[in-house]
Order: structure tokens, then sequence, then C-alpha cells
């Protein structure tokens, strides 16, 4: 097939799939799958899309509930502006740029860039990882404005905004309405929101908004303030009113593991409007470890088998960043598929490694994610074979402290260096005693498989 004609059905598979948006049902959203198939040549994409299409094709999956939740929730015009962004812009264009990088340099540029603009936040919640840093980092507009100009370049199309909190940042909507074909994500404690911030998230149309709680009133307003769960109540009832797509993001520790993993709580995330939960172990990287906030190795394993029944059973997309290693290969750090920059503009691997040899305001993205720092990571991972211990930090934390001494970069907090010095031994210890079950779970579960039915490996192609 020539480019020209390959051009002319790529375009007619946009305008059926454009079509199809506006008549929700069953037998529209199987179509909506062959026609996606026609918008990418990437092998791991196409297995995407057709494990997704067995899924709709299941009686009773609840991934159908799901894409029709969200089809049903959005008006027509924002379900167009979604397929734009999300699907074919990160997914489809962004994979067409990102293929022609790797040909040409030998570098994949990563699907996601997480980005923290600001460091300042109105809460200061218990165990937050950006304690370390201090309130006072953040990025002019022009340093951020070029940045994502340069994200769109190399073809990475979706963004993750962190902080801090996001809704401090002075500059969020302008940046939001400069870079329209960016997929956002904007992670927020909610207490900020009002009804005309919400308004200005739909009308965007390229923003999901991910709201941070962490269990009922009781185990959320431990962890982030007196009254957080109830202000955060309102956010949820202005981002409904708006038709914005929400979703809800859980630090988990040892104290709450149990009640979000739980039925009853997903439940609720969904009558709140939630489309997607996400699941953060906490990670002691803040120069403040507190160890006893580490779930066990049993309350890991919970929550993974949790997560497999939600995923069964619930019409809600559902992210495990630890216990979802098997459907990655491991470790996605290091642009393998996703990197951090920070509020100094230091590009770190992830959002977790403290760490950095490039700031964005000294170098081209391009060469930052291509520096000696990353390549060596990438050429570690997985840095296990069992890819239910996928991570540098917690549960390989030689390979970390290795990548520390062989690369030389620097920590980009005080306090950052903690667990791979005075500390080690207890990360060292935590990894042990993860690695006693997990690979028992490996060999008789996984055995290098994974189970039938399953659809959160889609998140993460590209």
């Amino acid at each position: 097939m020539t480019k020209g004609i390959k051009e002319h059905t790529k375009e007619q598979a946009v305008r059926g799939i454009i079509k199809l948006l506006g008549r929700v049902s069953e037998e529209n959203l199987i179509r909506l799958t062959y026609l996606g198939e026609w918008l990418t040549s990437d092998p791991e994409v196409l297995n995407g899309i057709r494990k997704v299409r067995t899924l709709l094709q299941s009686p009773g999956h609840p991934a159908k509930a799901l894409f029709k939740r969200v089809l049903e929730y959005l008006p027509e015009e924002r379900r167009v502006r979604l397929f734009e962004t999300l699907f074919n812009g990160a997914w489809f264009e962004g994979g067409r740029r990102r293929d022609k990088w790797e040909a040409e340099r030998g570098i994949r540029p990563p699907f996601i860039m997480i980005l923290s603009p600001t460091l300042r936040c109105n809460l200061r919640c218990k165990g937050c990882y950006t304690l370390g840093y201090g309130m006072k980092p953040e990025l002019p507009l022009e340093v951020v404005d070029d940045l994502l100009a340069q994200c769109e370049e190399l073809g990475i199309y979706f963004v993750t905004i962190l902080g801090g909190e996001p809704m401090v940042y002075p500059h969020l909507f302008t940046i939001l309405e400069r870079h329209p074909d960016i997929f956002f994500q904007v992670y927020t404690n909610g207490t900020l929101m009002t009804r005309e911030k919400a308004q200005r998230f739909s009308e965007l149309g390229n923003v999901a908004v991910v709201v941070s709680i962490e269990g009922d009133e009781k185990e959320t307003d431990a962890w982030r303030g007196k009254g957080v769960y109830r202000r955060i109540m309102k956010a949820f009832e202005y981002l409904n009113d708006s038709r914005v797509i929400i979703g809800t993001s859980a630090t988990v520790t040892s104290e709450n593991v149990h009640k979000v993993s739980s039925f009853q709580f997903i439940d609720k995330m969904i009558s709140l409007g939630s489309m997607a939960q996400m699941y953060f172990l906490y990670i002691p990287v803040n120069g403040r470890a507190d160890f006893s906030l580490m779930v066990t190795p049993s309350q890991r394993d919970h929550l993974r088998r949790q997560v497999i029944k939600i995923r069964d059973t619930r019409p809600i997309f559902v992210l495990d960043f630890w216990n979802d290693g098997p459907y990655v290969e491991g470790c996605i750090a290091g642009a393998r598929r996703y990197f951090h920059v920070n509020a100094n503009g230091d590009v770190e691997p992830c959002v977790y490694t403290h760490i950095s040899v490039d700031n964005i305001k000294d170098k081209p993205l391009i060469e930052c994610l291509d520096s000696h720092l990353f390549r060596y990571i990438r050429n570690c991972q997985p840095h296990n074979k069992n890819h239910l211990r996928p991570c540098m930090i917690i549960d390989n934390p030689h390979v970390m402290r290795r990548v520390i001494e062989v690369c030389n970069p620097r920590f980009t907090h005080p306090g950052a260096e903690e667990i791979y010095t005075v500390r080690k031994d207890e990360m060292d210890a935590y990894a042990e005693r993860w690695a006693r079950l997990a690979d028992r779970i490996w060999a008789e579960e996984y055995d290098g498989k994974l189970e039938d039915g399953q659809f959160g490996k889609v998140a993460y192609v590209g």
C-alpha cells in the first residue's frame, strides 16, 4: 500500500470513528476497534486494540460498561475531543512521530511525560514524596511552554501534571490552552476546585482531572488534614456537573491498603464519577523515611489480588503501578515509557527517583532523554526476571545504588540519598521480604503469562 493510499485510509478511519462516536451502542464499540486498527502499524498498539475488542465481545465483562460510561457521560463534541487527543493524538499520531525519531536518531521518545511545574501546595500531606524539595520551586511559563512544544515535536502527547498542587500554578490553564493537541492528566487534592475551574477544564476538553483520595473521611483527613475529605466531595460535584473526565488516585500505605482496595471504596469512587483508579505505593524517598507506612508483603499481594477482582467485576480502569509490572515487563522509568521533570527543571528517571544529570533549562529534551543516566537505566531494565519485583528503588535497591555509583548523578533535594546510604539495610531487608513472597507468586500464578480478562497494559503502549 502506497503512502498516499495509507494516509487516505487513515483519514477515512478517523471520519468513521468520529461518526460512530455520536451513536453509542455495543455494536459500535466493536466497530470502533476495527477502525482503530487502520490508524497504526505498531504491533504492540494493535495487540492492545485487539485485546480491548476481545473484552468488549466477552459477555458481562465490565470493560464494555466502562466504555459506555465514558461515552454516555460526555457530550458528543467532547467525545470527539477525547478521541482527537488521547487516542488519535497520544497513541496513533504520537506513535508515528516516536517511530520516526527511533528510526532517525536511534532513541524512541517515551509515551508519557510527568511534569511538576510547581511545588507550592496548600496542603502538607503526611508522607508526600515531595517533602524534601520544599515548596518554593516553580517553573516559569516560557520554560513549560517550550518544554511542551518539544514534547509535541517528539510525539509525546500524553502529559501528567503533578505538584505540589497544580491548581496553585498560576499558568495552569494557559499551558492547557496553548497545547490543545496534548492530552493532560491533572492530579489535584481537590480542595481548590471551583465550579468555574471545572467548567474551564470541560471547555478545553483535553484534560482528565485525577482527584487524590486515601479512603473514607477518616483515612483521607488523617493523611491530608482535617476537613479535606468534605472539600473533595464538592470537587466531585463540580467536575460531574461540568462533565469533566474524572479519575481517582490513592497513596497506598500499611494503614489504608485494605480500605482503598475494597469493593466498597471502588463502588464509592464509581458513584462519584471516577472512570479510572490509580494506586501508588508509599515510597520513602522524601528524606524523612517512615518504613512503618510501607505496605507489608502480604498487604502488597492483597492489593494485587483485589485489583484483579476489581478489573473483572467493576466498570472502572485500574492501574497499580507496582503490581502491574508483568504487563509492561518491569520498570518503565528512564524514558523507557515515562520520565519526570520537576519544578526546578531537573529531568528525573521517574517521580520517585530523585536524581538527575540534566536540566531542561540547559539542554534540548531529546538530549536529556538520551543522557548517560537514562541510557544506563534502560540498559539495566528489566531489573529482575520476576516482573512482580520491577522497581529499582524498593524491589532491587542494589540496582539503584549501582546506578548512582556508575552515573554519579546529583540528588535533586536534601535527604534524597537517605535510603541509599544510612538506611540502605532497611531497604534491602524490605526488598528481601517481598522477594520471598513475590517469587513464589510468580512461579505459581504467572510463570511468564498473564491472566485472561485483564486490560491494564493498554495504558502503557506506545
